[in-house]
């Protein structure tokens, strides 16, 4: 099955979701006039917000069942019939003083597929967020796919874990900062060629406080090739056809990896 995907590289404004939505929702309207069999937008992570928000984060989290910004993509999401991934600061429907750096999954529908709440934070981020704990298949209207956010994808046993759960396309929404970019072109490949499985990632740009973003958002081949990508330091976006039958050939032809693989020999990988 073929599809098409697009990554969206954006700057958002920090501490203004109304600003961050409405530019959301003008590449949403471009790229889907552009080309209407979108299948698959991927917007970076944290994208309402912004990165380094600190204590804000309190004011600018969105419970799901309540969110402005769900509400609004996914009634975007029915009417252009195509999937929507984006990443939000959440809040929790109980735990009402517990946040999760999380990304929603929008399908085709409008409905929400799912969450995923990131389980590797990163640095600060362990201030204002409580770690996720799983790693949902999301159903989609072309197949299953698995959301890593940013520092996720360090960790091979993240894009593995979805892979043996039957994911068909890995999705990464993240703020990779500078000067790593190298690090997040070395990961991105390494994960999409681990697992023989086409990747598609979307970073932002900008700066916030302290930190800076240098985009290189981009669609991962099943063999860690590139096959499109925006290096610039600017807006855009990345888009390209897929064929999510090629992994499964290849994995039965030379890619051997899952046929080949010794698992009771890794009790070493998940010791403390």
């Amino acid at each position: 099955m073929k599809i098409k995907v697009t990554c969206v590289q954006m700057e958002p404004k920090l501490n203004n979701v109304k600003y961050n939505l409405e530019k959301m929702v003008t590449f949403i309207n471009e790229i889907m006039e552009k080309d209407s069999e979108t299948d698959l937008i991927v917007f970076p992570e944290l994208i309402t917000s912004g990165y380094e928000c600190g204590n804000k984060f309190k004011e600018l989290a969105e419970v799901v069942e309540s969110s402005n910004s769900i509400k609004v993509i996914s009634e975007l999401a029915k009417k252009f019939g195509t999937n929507i991934v984006y990443g939000f600061p959440e809040r929790d429907g109980n735990l009402t003083d517990v946040l999760y750096n999380s990304s929603v999954c929008i399908d085709s529908s409008g409905r929400v597929a799912g969450v995923y709440r990131k389980v590797h934070l990163f640095d600060t981020e362990k201030r204002y967020f409580k770690a996720g704990c799983e790693f949902p298949i999301f159903n989609t209207s072309f197949g299953k796919i698995g959301v890593m956010i940013c520092w996720d994808t360090a960790f091979p046993e993240v894009a593995r874990t979805y892979c043996l759960k039957g994911a068909e396309l890995l999705v990464v929404n993240t703020n990779w900062e500078k000067p790593y970019s190298d690090d997040w072109d070395l990961v991105t490949r390494a994960r999409a060629f681990d697992n023989c499985i086409y990747l598609v990632a979307a970073n932002r740009i900008g700066q916030d406080k302290e930190l800076g973003f240098f985009g290189h958002s981009k669609i991962v081949d099943p063999v860690g090739r590139p096959l499109k990508e925006l290096n610039d330091e600017i807006e855009g976006i990345v888009s390209g056809e897929i064929d999510l039958e090629l992994p499964r050939k290849l994995r039965s032809e030379y890619y051997t990896l899952f046929q080949d693989r010794r698992p009771e020999l890794y009790k070493e990988i998940i010791k403390e």
